[in-house]
């Protein structure tokens, strides 16, 4: 298989340079969430109007994400949803909620491995286009929106991503509530200090293989947090509306 000359100069540039300024490089092209290094990648809106998107990884799981749903539908206020496969196909009907209130429904692969980094093309071809039939399946659409795990890319993942059809998604700003912590820290990390067209990562879900967590104050902050933003003039809007994409395959 030939390579272009670019695809060449980022296999070659690591020795050509040498040393720390090298790994620092790539390190940051592959773990760095707006880095479009090994591929394009969108992390924010461009040009956006005085809006946020609010998204949630590694759902769906019951007792979080119908609570999220939930507090959703009160505040009128829509999120995209980027879905486990594995965890789509055990709770099938959380699935069918979102798409059916309104909501984006993304790929965020089959297991969401933490060991991707380390993958071939073959492997994330094969994460993506199960979770994608998994989803339709579901809601009778095929996601356009792909979110690698932990915002993990690679070669190799961008590549099977493109194949398949999908735009990567990743986020601006986090609230770092894949761990521990509370639902003031949460509304406090992103409330006052989110900007119009910033993309938010939450969490309303475990990943298959991690450990039992609690996500209860995601579900708790997300009340203050979507207040904080309405007072500063920021409306949730729709992922695929506020990045100007479709959230679907045609």
């Amino acid at each position: 298989m030939s390579l272009s000359a670019a695809e060449i100069l980022r296999l070659a540039w690591p020795a050509a340079l040498g040393g720390t300024a090298a790994l620092a490089a790539l390190a940051g092209g592959t773990f760095a969430p707006a880095s479009s290094f090994w591929g394009p990648v969108v992390s924010r809106a461009k040009h956006a109007s005085a809006g946020v998107a609010l998204t949630f990884d590694d759902g769906p799981t019951p007792g979080a994400t119908d609570r999220v749903l939930d507090t959703l539908a009160d505040l009128r206020a829509k999120a995209a949803f980027f879905v486990v496969g594995r965890n789509a196909l055990k709770h099938p009907e959380l699935v069918s909620r979102m798409h059916t209130e309104g909501h984006v429904v993304g790929n965020h692969t089959l297991d969401h491995a933490h060991f991707g980094l380390i993958r071939r093309r073959r492997y994330w071809q094969h994460q993506i286009r199960e979770t994608d039939e998994i989803i339709r399946q579901i809601i009778g659409r095929r996601p356009a929106l792909f979110r690698p795990p932990m915002g993990i890319k690679t070669l190799h993942t961008a590549r099977a991503a493109a194949a398949s059809g999908h735009v990567m998604v990743t986020w601006s700003r986090r609230a770092l509530d894949g761990v521990a912590t509370s639902w003031e820290r949460i509304v406090h990390r992103l409330g006052p200090t989110s900007e119009p067209g910033d993309v938010l990562l939450l969490h309303d879900g475990i990943e298959p293989h991690a450990r039992p967590r609690d996500p209860g104050a995601t579900v708790a902050a997300l009340r203050p947090l979507v207040e904080t933003l309405r007072s500063r003039g920021l409306e949730p809007r729709p992922l695929d509306e506020l990045l100007g994409l479709p959230a679907y395959q045609s």
